[in-house]
């Protein structure tokens, strides 16, 4: 059991309970949080094409430009102190909010302990993209000190027990919050979720083997340093293939998967006539199913198929012909097995593909390139956000979706060849040293 290795169990938990004070926060101060006339600030959620497009400049252009440096950081300074960091400036930010409560400009003001409501309401939409911003910190740095706390147990079993935990702690404490918002008032689930992030701190002290690289040189030095670290990390992943085309091979999974989402819950309001909670059945249920389905059989096909490579193809054209056949069929029932197969595909793919970049690169250079993913996830947003800009239209949605499947296959076919080319379908690469 990878359970045993006491360093990856507590990064696991640092993992998890920063993602359960995600959801307890945001799920706690969601209706307050006003942006551009609409409640809410959930991109996946997004009720139209403009509020798509906001969402996605605020949230994805602004980590773009900090992503390269936050490589640089996680591959030159202590890892656990980069997770204690994260988290406790969490904790701090979002306490203070519980204690003495935000006036907003949406209808529900967020009261504190105090019972008063003294802050302005930009501080709460601040402290909320610095949880988002936070969350980003401890996943980038989790995926690069993961393999350095496994002492050669199965990456892909790890990255499978990361992404389900992850998903299940943040949609837990969601559902925690949303329940009991019903009868509290938003102050003690705030408080609570502060708590959740100063445990996760606390426990990311108590990590003994991070991996994390301790730079000789004084800050200033380090600091002029940043921009030849970035192009070092860059060139490093360049002349890598395995980790060249699994980062690229994301971005475009991502993007197949951001522009599907959107698009999906757009078609399944019409069809279901606004009604939030058949939406979310329909199309979070369905592909949180099929996400479950692909954690569980991720180390098992894995141990069945030749190389990692086949099974990230295999996964990703499961999910692209999901999209082609079935995004055009205007039915629920259609929409359901759409998303339970994107899904599917689509963290089966995932897991493969973070294997393949922490086995490529050595311990040195794996924020760097985790920070490219980074982008790559930025990036895949702010394309599906403007093809959607460009092209939708409610009549043909449908159409528009299934296009985007095709689109989707015809690029998967040309990174097929690249991974063919680099060797990388029929003999297993070396992985580097961890």
């Amino acid at each position: 059991m990878i359970f045993t290795r006491r360093d990856f169990g507590l990064l696991m938990g640092v993992q998890f309970l920063a993602q359960a004070g995600d959801g307890l926060f945001q799920t706690a101060v969601a209706k307050a949080v006003a942006f551009g006339g609409q409640k809410g600030f959930d991109v996946e959620s997004a009720s139209s094409v403009d509020e798509l497009i906001t969402i996605v400049l605020f949230l994805f252009v602004p980590y773009t430009i900090i992503s390269p440096v936050l490589g640089v950081v996680i591959d030159r300074w202590d890892r656990r102190k980069l997770l204690f960091t994260s988290n406790i400036l969490r904790a701090g930010f979002v306490g203070l909010i519980g204690f003495v409560g935000v006036q907003t400009t949406a209808d529900e003001p967020v009261s504190g302990l105090l019972g008063t409501e003294i802050l302005p309401s930009i501080v709460l939409f601040l402290v909320f993209m610095l949880t988002l911003a936070g969350t980003r910190v401890v996943l980038a740095t989790k995926s690069a000190a993961l393999p350095m706390t496994l002492d050669g147990s199965s990456l892909v079993e790890a990255n499978a027990v990361s992404q389900l935990g992850g998903a299940l702690f943040q949609l837990g404490a969601a559902g925690v919050a949303f329940v009991a918002s019903s009868f509290l008032p938003s102050w003690p689930i705030v408080l609570a979720g502060g708590v959740v992030y100063a445990a996760a701190a606390l426990m990311a002290m108590a990590i003994k083997r991070a991996g994390e690289a301790h730079p000789s040189s004084g800050l200033a030095d380090e600091i002029s340093r940043v921009a030849r670290s970035i192009a070092a990390g860059v060139s490093e992943v360049a002349r890598t293939p395995k980790a060249a085309v699994a980062i690229s091979t994301y971005f475009w999974l991502r993007f197949l998967w951001s522009f599907t989402i959107v698009g999906v819950g757009f078609a399944a309001r019409e069809l279901v006539a606004d009604k939030d909670l058949e939406v979310l059945i329909l199309t979070g249920g369905a592909g949180a199913a099929g996400a479950v389905l692909g954690f569980v059989l991720a180390a098992r096909l894995h141990d069945r198929v030749r190389t990692t490579a086949m099974l990230v193809l295999g996964a990703s054209a499961v999910a692209g012909v999901a999209v082609a056949a079935l995004g055009g069929v205007e039915l629920k029932a259609s929409i359901a097995l759409l998303t339970f197969f994107l899904g599917f595909g689509f963290f089966l793919g995932k897991i493969s593909l973070d294997t393949m970049v922490q086995e490529s690169l050595g311990d040195d250079f794996r924020g760097r390139a985790f920070s490219l993913y980074d982008i790559a996830y930025n990036l895949a947003w702010v394309l599906a956000a403007v093809v959607m800009k460009l092209f939708y239209d409610a009549d043909t949605s449908g159409l528009l979706i299934a296009s985007m499947g095709v689109v989707f296959l015809i690029g998967l076919a040309l990174l097929g060849n690249w991974f063919k080319r680099a060797g990388l379908l029929s003999t297993p690469v070396k992985s580097a040293s961890l």
